[in-house]
């Protein structure tokens, strides 16, 4: 993180605002819907006080999904935040502490975690002010609950036990988002770091890697191929169509590989196929095959597309880069043979 740029960090931030808020909101519409029917309970039992302060807050929580919608997901947190803070005062206020709706303010740590990365000053003075509420409300404690008469002793226990479970509940709830939002970023990075953008192959890098703990059982083989004169393609008919080639080649190897091994775009118009359980006649089977293929995309985009091959299998404990250079060699060898070819590397 610290190599980004300004600019860079400011994108990456972004984007995982927007993918935590994506996973968060059921526990927004949630919290809607809990002080939806506090404000009924509150108006039933005619607990003035309350029943303005849900009013505001369903208006709130309106406001956050509206702003949720919209893109705006450091004022929806501002805002939901605020209001689980004011409502957890007002209600302890009115309640008094043994109604337990101080539970809520830890719901607010997941959102302020989150939501602020970018305003280290607001996510301060909000955690802040978690921290005050809590220990001046306990401090504080018996001189709340001025309000508590409104309300029996057995509802006053049953608010206290249905506000820890709910809080609890809506807390556990966001940590189970919250880990889905961090697998699936750590899946979107994973996808970026291995896959190439252009044909959603493996990258070199994924493939290196695999390299270094190839199966003790069965023969592996190693297939390159690199499209013939493709640069000629790129200036004849346009590099639209020269991307266009390259995921149409993709699309084939895929097919070819299956589950079986790795394709990989090796760099510009070059490709691996890393396969698994395939001695070296099979994997010259499958470069024909293939070979063969092309011809296909060939039809399709109304010229010649042709790509030169090599394979070869691995040797016992024998490195990546020693089959690199063997493919490397019999393939410059297929070049000057005149492309369009399978080459087997000795």
């Amino acid at each position: 993180m610290d190599s980004l740029s300004d600019t860079d960090r400011a994108y990456v931030l972004q984007h995982a605002t927007k993918q935590f808020w994506k996973h968060i909101v059921p526990i927004v519409v949630m919290a809607f819907i809990i002080h939806v029917l506090l404000l009924v309970a509150f108006a039933a039992l005619g607990v003035v006080p309350l029943l303005v302060g849900n009013s505001f807050s369903v208006l709130a929580y309106l406001f956050c999904l509206k702003a949720i919608r919209q893109g705006s997901f450091e004022m929806a947190g501002l805002v939901m935040s605020v209001e689980i803070i004011l409502h957890a005062i007002l209600a302890t206020w009115v309640l008094g502490w043994a109604s337990n709706f101080y539970f809520y303010l830890f719901c607010v740590v997941p959102i302020i975690a989150f939501s602020f990365q970018a305003a280290p000053v607001k996510r301060g003075l909000l955690s802040s002010s978690i921290v005050l509420v809590a220990l001046v409300g306990f401090a504080w404690r018996d001189s709340w609950g001025q309000g508590a008469a409104a309300l029996s002793s057995v509802s006053l226990e049953a608010f206290g036990m249905v506000n820890v479970v709910i809080a609890i509940g809506l807390l556990l709830q966001a940590t189970t988002l919250s880990e889905r939002y961090a697998l699936a970023m750590q899946l979107h990075l994973f996808h970026s770091a291995n896959r190439d953008s252009l044909t959603n192959l493996y990258t070199r890098r994924r493939v290196t890697q695999a390299a270094r703990h190839l199966p003790s059982q069965g023969a592996v083989s190693l297939l390159l191929l690199d499209i013939d004169h493709f640069k000629q393609i790129n200036d004849r008919h346009g590099h639209e169509i020269g991307d266009r080639v390259l995921q149409q080649v993709a699309k084939v190897l895929e097919e070819t590989i299956g589950e079986r091994g790795m394709a990989a775009r090796w760099g510009g118009e070059e490709f691996v196929l890393l396969m698994f359980d395939t001695p070296l006649a099979q994997a010259k089977e499958a470069a024909e095959h293939i070979r063969k293929h092309l011809r296909r995309i060939s039809a399709e985009l109304d010229f010649s597309v042709t790509a030169t091959f090599a394979v070869a299998e691995f040797g016992d404990r024998e490195a990546l880069a020693r089959v690199l250079q063997r493919v490397d060699q019999a393939l410059y060898q297929g070049k000057l043979q005149g492309r369009d070819r399978v080459m087997l590397a000795r």
